[in-house]
């Protein structure tokens, strides 16, 4: 999710990358020194060289494969070494942190979302046993999904996050169709949902019947995906229980309040390992995903959604443009980015990350792609 007080401009949705010669191995987490603080089980991390099954690790470039994006990249190298090495400093990232979400909480506020009663009002339920009810204890987690994220200490992984992504999503995303910030808009977060399906759908070549939302954290996604696809079979899959235990516990009161189940289900589980059988999905789904994620699980994941495609499936992601000029401004203010990198660890990669090839690459038609706002961008490719 991204940061609630970054500036914001116009972006194009076309020449999204321009190649740039490199010669580095870009593997290694970013924040070094919070790799897996928790001490929850991980899987290892391998170079992805190192076997078969892996997918193909294309991260130390032959010359002239690297692509970064275009613009005035001595100053984002410049600007992302400062801010790295800032966040080495573990006071620096709890002060920021803690600015961050206040901010959040702030304009939750100011759009007239009453943060704190809300959150109050959630946790009077017995969560312990809706998460309980959901987890898998044999799961694994991921190196890179054990770090703090989003001014959360224990990341996607803690009942608060998951009581507050409603909130916080409304919060940042109430200026998003705004290029000048000067209104907040309560309904901005719907708005954008909308607009991603709105995009979605003149590109696709399907109707889809069975659909799997990868990073579905609370449902917001999914709900959104029902909305647009009614009929139907929707599947739900996130990394955290508490995200997944949140999700199920909405669908439980919308079945009530319909008085029929809805063809919606949400499990715990990793998107880069589904368990779904091969060939038996028309939609996989992944909206504002891709940026909280290293390039190398970007990889596996897309790797996962060829795999459980049918041919002439169509793999959607609804994502930060890396190329808009909200981004470029952002990265090259150091306070804006700053305060972005406090809850986005992984962003650096992602922007640099050719995506479109990715996909490609894996044995999709090439990406279609247009703008979803003046900061994101809506991408469709089928599977051969």
């Amino acid at each position: 999710m991204a940061s609630a007080f970054a500036p914001q401009a116009s972006l194009p949705t076309t020449n999204l990358f321009s190649k740039e010669r490199s010669g580095y191995c870009n593997c290694t987490n970013p924040l070094s020194w919070q790799a897996n603080p928790l001490g929850l089980p991980s899987i290892p991390r391998r170079h992805a060289n190192s076997a078969r099954s892996a997918p193909r690790c294309t991260m130390a470039p032959t010359p002239g494969s690297e692509y970064t994006p275009s613009g005035n990249t001595s100053s984002m190298n410049l600007m992302t070494g400062l801010v790295n090495g800032l966040f080495s400093f573990k006071p620096a990232w709890n002060f920021m942190k803690g600015k961050a979400r206040q901010m959040m909480v702030d304009r939750g506020d100011a759009i007239g979302f009453p943060w704190k009663e809300r959150l109050e009002e959630l946790k009077k339920h017995d969560w312990d046993a809706e998460v309980e009810a959901v987890r898998d204890p044999g799961l694994e987690y991921p190196e890179y999904y054990t770090v703090p994220f989003h001014a959360y200490d224990r990341g996607n992984l803690s009942l608060d996050a998951a009581l507050e992504v409603e909130l916080a999503a409304r919060a940042v995303h109430a200026t998003v169709f705004d290029t000048e910030r000067q209104t907040l808009d309560p309904e901005g977060d719907q708005r954008l949902r909308e607009s991603y399906h709105e995009k979605m759908l003149p590109m696709l070549k399907i109707e889809p019947a069975k659909i799997v939302d990868l990073g579905c954290s609370t449902g917001l996604s999914t709900m959104a995906l029902h909305k647009t696809f009614p009929e139907a079979e929707l599947t739900g899959i996130d990394l955290s229980e508490y995200f997944v235990a949140v999700a199920s516990f909405n669908l439980r009161r919308q079945n009530a309040e319909k008085g029929k189940d809805l063809p919606i289900r949400y499990v715990h589980g990793a998107a880069e390992r589904t368990g779904i059988p091969a060939g038996s999905v028309d939609l996989v789904s992944m909206c504002l995903v891709c940026h909280e994620l290293p390039r190398a699980a970007t990889k596996q994941i897309i790797e996962e959604a060829h795999r459980i495609l049918r041919p002439g499936g169509a793999l959607c992601i609804m994502e930060m443009n890396p190329r808009s000029p909200f981004l470029q401004k952002m990265v090259n203010n150091v306070f804006a980015f700053t305060a972005f990198k406090a809850t986005e660890p992984y962003f650096d990669d992602y922007r640099t990350f050719p995506i479109e090839e990715a996909i490609q690459e894996r044995g999709f038609e090439a990406v279609q792609q247009t703008e979803s706002s003046p900061r994101h961008r809506t991408m469709v490719a089928h599977k051969l």
